[in-house]
């Protein structure tokens, strides 16, 4: 018995020793090239799957009952498998650095005269373009110099408009922050940051998408038994990000492998420790397009959702050195303030903020059938979202093991 209980000790021992380390491991695979920004060209999503599936098994995560670890289901996504080009005269631009190709962009290969596009004469600038018959033309819209946010969205839904007949520059201030593409415009949209932006005499683009119909997805699921096992406690969070833009990369290590580490960091201490209640481990796909996975599974539930006593989802755990927003705190202010006093309890983070109900992320369509759900992100110095910059090594994890001992307690005072 004594040898049982010293086992028992030095295992959990390790636990609390080890976890910003084996997260810091989980980013740095995830984030690599082989998973191609676990998106939508060269398998990336796919192999991450397979790499969580692996990742419970290793760890002793079963599936659920009666059930095999993955849910499959298929939606349309466009992509670039090939590389992206674009040139102003003779200056080469860099792909996620300098420029973004809209995710809805058609096909757009070729040198190209640019006419600039005015917010305010809009239609008679079309209206002249057209009686030039231009056809090797590329329109330019430059938001720069417009304050409004209403005007900016107004302009912008023109450009987008316009792809109908021509490709699009789109130059502005903002930072780039790329998407997932659901339809293909007739043509290219792309936004060229200001500063990098020079009126030119040609613009040479080569941009060659893909449109994938009916691309196969799947969520990953897990399951450890509790102590109870009349209802759930569902930990969730998504594994896929925004994949490759050409040869730009999109590691996606703030959003979201970090949220992945967490759940994996949880499933390691709950094989050691038996919960309270049965865990349902969710890892989602197609979050990034629009709250694919985490749709499929409410409308396909591997059980009945009303089993499901509390859902946590985690989305963006890369550093919590100011704390953590929990999305529905307003809305379920008992186990906020539980949340709340095991933090100060604890004594583990700077700040525990609520916030109410938001459509975000994949707690979402869970919230809107009843279940008491949570979305918590951390507030800190990783600043990089949607963007090549969301890399492993620029992801700091500081306060991932408060944050991971936080969740724990809040799990076991259920």
């Amino acid at each position: 018995m004594k040898i049982i209980i010293s086992i028992f000790f030095i295992c959990n021992l390790f636990f609390s020793w080890g976890q910003k380390q084996y997260a810091e491991s989980i980013l740095n695979d995830l984030c690599s090239d082989y998973y191609a920004g676990r998106g939508y060209v060269e398998d990336g999503v796919d192999k991450a799957g397979n790499y969580l599936i692996k990742a419970f098994k290793n760890i002793g995560v079963a599936p659920f009952p009666g059930r095999s670890y993955s849910q499959n289901y298929t939606f349309d996504v466009n992509t670039f498998p090939k590389d992206v080009a674009v040139q102003l005269d003779k200056e080469t631009l860099v792909a996620g650095v300098d420029y973004l190709v809209d995710a809805n962009s058609g096909k757009t290969v070729g040198t190209y005269e640019p006419i600039n596009i005015s917010i305010n004469n809009y239609t008679t600038d079309i209206k002249q373009l057209k009686n030039s018959l231009r056809f090797k033309t590329i329109l330019v819209f430059d938001a720069r110099t417009i304050k409004s946010r209403d005007s900016i969205q107004a302009y912008h839904q023109l450009a987008i408009a316009s792809t109908k007949y021509y490709p699009i520059i789109w130059v502005s201030d903002a930072k780039l922050m790329y998407s997932v593409g659901r339809q293909q415009y007739k043509n290219a949209l792309i936004t060229v940051l200001g500063n990098k932006y020079t009126p030119a005499k040609k613009i040479t683009i080569q941009i060659e998408p893909e449109f994938k119909k009916d691309f196969e997805n799947k969520n990953i699921i897990g399951f450890i038994p509790g102590k109870k096992d009349k209802k759930y406690i569902v930990l969730t969070g998504h594994y896929d990000h925004l994949g490759k833009m050409g040869q730009a990369m999109f590691p996606g290590a703030n959003d979201n492998a970090s949220g992945v580490a967490m759940l994996l960091s949880l499933a390691k201490y709950y094989t050691l420790n038996r919960p309270k209640y049965s865990l349902v481990i969710i890892l989602f796909s197609g979050e990034e397009a629009g709250l694919e996975g985490s749709k499929y599974f409410v409308n396909h539930p591997f059980f009945p959702l009303e089993k499901i006593k509390f859902l946590l989802n985690v989305d963006i755990m890369g550093s919590a050195s100011d704390g953590i927003t929990v999305v529905n705190g307003n809305v379920h202010p008992k186990y906020f303030k539980k949340l709340e006093k095991l933090n100060k309890k604890g004594n583990y983070l700077p700040l525990v903020k609520k916030r109410g109900p938001t459509q975000n992320s994949d707690h979402y369509f869970f919230s809107q059938t009843g279940v008491p759900s949570f979305f918590v992100y951390t507030m800190g110095d990783c600043k990089n979202y949607h963007d090549v910059y969301d890399t492993a090594a620029q992801t700091s994890l500081n306060n991932f093991d408060q944050v991971l001992a936080l969740f724990i307690d809040f799990i076991d005072k259920m």
